[in-house]
């Protein structure tokens, strides 16, 4: 695995990376209006909500051209109020909607936009207001150059109970981890492996006082990292990921009909039996493929890239998941600052590589 931090601006940056080669990009670009770095040059100052999309829109499309065309976009961005009349009628006091402005902004960019997941704060910081809600959440969006995309699906399962609706004939199971479930006759079947993943993420905020007053969490990165690249690795030919192999087996199984009066038996040849059908799902992970032609049966660690890497937790986390990665970072303090993170972990210094580009 390598890891590269570029100390540059975000565009210099972008533009020194080959086309098409990294698998996944998340990031978090700085807030509009909410804090001065102190570096000439800094996204986030900009006069106006309008000007500060418009430079967002203009960096992803240079991270367009470094990302695999299978590749997926994961862009975490805070919201914030209106101090003043602006271009687009907002008033003062007015929700500017940030997130979602830059969200439609590379859609019409011709990104596809997937999903909206709500990262929900358990700790969030206190606000003194008296006329609104305190702010205890920020959106992650998900977004892909095409229609068809990596996203492994089992890397990211969570945990499932079902209830079966009153009066379906089926007991109450719990699918996550179980090697059956039971639903009702005809039925959806759920995945014992658990069910997908929701768009309601409750993590808690990592304060750390030299670099951010609530950095980005390594448990809101991690789920990112596991599907948007594979575990297995790419080809280290033309950098297709490989594909996670899942067999699915399913049977029906009898269960009894507890409203048949005095029943006891279940009886499949029996025409009249009042017998119910329930599912039995066995999932088993089979192993892994490549998605290419190229014939390579070893793989090398996928590519994730972070252009406002900050104080480096994308980095840390992909070296921790057996993935490589590229951070860019304007401020010399944060370099710093990931170096030492680094160092602290107990990660291995030759593993990390800090290069500037002026």
């Amino acid at each position: 695995m390598r890891h590269t931090i570029l100390h540059a601006d975000v565009m210099d940056g972008l533009r020194s990376l080959p086309d098409r080669s990294v698998h996944c990009i998340i990031t978090s670009p700085p807030y509009w209006g909410l804090r001065d770095y102190g570096v000439e040059g800094q996204i986030g100052l900009e006069p106006s909500p309008e000007e500060y999309v418009q430079k967002i829109v203009a960096v992803f499309r240079e991270a367009w051209r470094v990302l695999r065309d299978d590749g997926t976009l994961w862009l975490n961005l805070g919201d914030c109020y209106a101090r003043s009349r602006s271009a687009w009628g907002l008033k003062a006091k007015d929700l500017v909607g940030i997130p979602w402005r830059v969200a439609f902004a590379l859609q019409a960019d011709g990104w596809y936009l997937r999903s909206d997941i709500i990262w929900a704060k358990p700790n969030a910081m206190p606000e003194s207001v008296r006329d609104r809600p305190t702010k205890s959440h920020e959106h992650v969006f998900l977004l892909a150059k095409q229609a068809r995309y990596f996203y492994d699906a089992d890397a990211i399962r969570e945990e499932s109970h079902y209830r079966a609706p009153k009066g379906s004939g089926t007991g109450r199971g719990r699918y996550s981890g179980d090697e059956m479930g039971s639903v009702p006759s005809g039925g959806v079947s759920a995945n014992p492996l658990g069910r997908n993943r929701r768009t309601v993420w409750e993590i808690a905020t990592q304060p750390m006082p030299e670099a951010h007053f609530a950095t980005f969490p390594e448990k809101l990165v991690e789920p990112c990292i596991r599907a948007g690249t594979s575990d297995r690795g790419c080809c280290p030919e033309c950098g297709a990921p490989w594909r996670r192999v899942v067999e699915i087996e399913r049977s029906d199984v009898p269960r009894y009909n507890s409203k048949s009066a005095g029943r006891r038996d279940c009886n499949y040849g029996d025409s009249d039996s009042t017998t119910l059908r329930a599912r039995k799902i066995v999932v088993r992970e089979v192993g892994w493929q490549p998605s290419c032609t190229c014939g390579c049966e070893e793989t090398v660690p996928c590519i994730v890239l972070d252009p406002f890497v900050g104080s480096g937790t994308v980095n840390l986390v992909a070296h921790d998941l057996g993935r490589s990665s590229v951070g860019i970072e304007l401020n010399e303090k944060y370099i710093d600052i990931i170096k030492n993170r680094w160092a602290r972990g107990g990660r291995p210094a030759e593993a990390l590589e800090v290069r500037a580009i002026w």
